[in-house]
């Protein structure tokens, strides 16, 4: 009896574990848990007909503990034997990169963000690694310190870092006092990396008109939605009156990097709804943005920027997610400066294929776009062109068996990464490309991997 009741305690500890597993991956609130005992309790009273098993049911439910404070003392526990499962994988691993950012809660305290990717002897894993709060300032020397004291803290060994990706702000990428600078001296072996995205979104910084452009946009969106709820009210009822495509406008935000594309998309989707919702206004503003909204140049404008950040959008979205090589993102960086000669090219009237919008408008080209896609260029071609991978390299992370060992090609692995030893590569490159065992493999894993979209 004494066996039985241990056991019966054990699983309803495990069943409670469960319970805050599926909500803490879910991201709701510890106080649901109470909620999902009860919604058992009446789908078992409900499904089982027999009284008798169903009451010896709602009784072993009812011993599993799963209140708010229990859940949280089971989430406290599950996040503990995660992170003592990654450090001791990453005690285990030769090297690993690191991503660092440091970002303001809404309480204005800086979160040191460390994000790490490693090989853990079977596949490459990235995961958070941790969260450090930080009250006072954010220079490179208290960053470093409070990287060292997490890694002396959790007895890892800092030397192994051999990349660290950083959002290139000064504290972060500093030449002598910064993050990067610092690390480099305990790391020899280290290089930094400007994360590829935002450096994207910094050779499209906007500038001049097409600045003013952006904001008096934002202006009207701001106007039309932040005013009052009334009139925000009014104009989803005027979009529902005309059977517009969609029902509300979508606001800009700098941190979320597909807002202004997507923003700017919106806008000028909705331009014949925005003239007729403010010709009905009675609203000092709304004369002024009625103008502005009828000037032609102005919504060249809006459309053009509409195209080319409906672009600079999915080239974010083909840089992010997980897995992604080094070798797919530098194709993709290069293919995108492609399509910018591409796209400068098009823009002249008759063509305009890759400027849908600003065709469908029928309003004339400006200097000023002609200027644009050329400073997009010259910004691209000045942030990644130290950013690149011989050809023979690239080859070989797709396929090592293509890549004859006879010529440079260890060289050129060198460059990239500078502690390779020419010679072990070029005899374990023999090794795989002599077995047919690994030749099978790889063509199973290139049958298996899904197609992109």
């Amino acid at each position: 009896m004494l066996f039985r009741a241990c056991t019966d305690q054990e699983r309803a500890t495990a069943a409670s574990l469960r319970v805050a597993w599926i909500l803490g991956k879910k991201k709701k609130p510890f106080t649901d848990s109470v909620t999902v005992k009860e919604c058992m309790l009446a789908s078992i009273e409900e499904v089982v007909t027999d009284e008798k098993a169903r009451k010896s049911i709602i009784d072993l439910i009812k011993q599993i503990p799963i209140s708010d404070t229990s859940n949280m003392r089971r989430v406290e526990c599950l996040a503990s034997d995660v992170f003592e499962t990654l450090l001791d994988k990453l005690r285990k691993a030769e090297v690993m990169s690191l991503a660092v950012d440091e970002s303001t809660d809404n309480s204005y305290i800086a979160q040191l963000c460390l994000y790490v990717r490693f090989f853990d002897g079977e596949c490459f894993r990235e995961d958070l690694l941790g969260l450090i709060p930080m009250e006072g300032r954010t220079t490179g020397e208290i960053l470093f310190t409070e990287i060292a004291s997490f890694f002396e803290e959790n007895n890892l060994d800092l030397a192994r870092v051999n990349m660290l990706v950083t959002d290139g702000a000064p504290s972060m990428a500093g030449r002598d006092q910064g993050l990067a600078a610092r690390m480099a001296a305990v790391a020899p072996q280290l290089r930094s990396l400007h994360c590829l995205i935002h450096q994207s979104l910094l050779c499209a910084k906007l500038s001049g008109e097409l600045k003013q452009t952006m904001d008096s946009v934002m202006a009207i969106i701001n106007f039309i939605r932040c005013t009052s709820s009334l009139q925000h009210r009014l104009f989803r009822k005027l979009l529902n009156d005309m059977s517009a495509e969609y029902k509300d406008l979508l606001i800009h935000n700098d941190i979320r990097w597909l807002s202004k594309g997507n923003a700017l998309k919106r806008f000028s989707e909705l331009r014949e709804e925005i003239l007729v919702f403010l010709q009905s206004s009675k609203l000092k503003k709304a004369g002024k943005f009625l103008s502005l909204m009828e000037d032609d140049e102005f919504n060249a404008a809006v459309c053009f920027l509409s195209d080319v950040f409906n672009h600079l959008n999915q080239l974010n979205m083909e840089l992010q997610g997980r897995g992604k090589t080094a070798v797919e993102l530098v194709e993709k960086l290069h293919a995108f400066q492609r399509k910018l000669s591409l796209f400068s090219a098009d823009l002249c009237p008759g063509k305009m294929i890759h400027f849908p919008t600003l065709r469908k408008s029928g309003l004339q080209i400006t200097q000023l776009m002609s200027s644009f896609i050329d400073a997009l260029k010259n910004n691209f071609a000045t942030r990644f062109g130290n950013f690149s991978i011989s050809s023979e390299v690239m080859r070989f992370v797709k396929d090592p068996f293509c890549v004859n060992v006879e010529t440079d090609f260890a060289l050129k692995g060198k460059e990239v990464v500078s502690s390779l030893d020419e010679g072990s590569l070029q005899l374990e490159l023999i090794d795989i490309q002599s077995s047919d065992d690994l030749r099978q493999s790889l063509q199973q894993f290139d049958e298996l991997a899904p197609v992109p979209n």
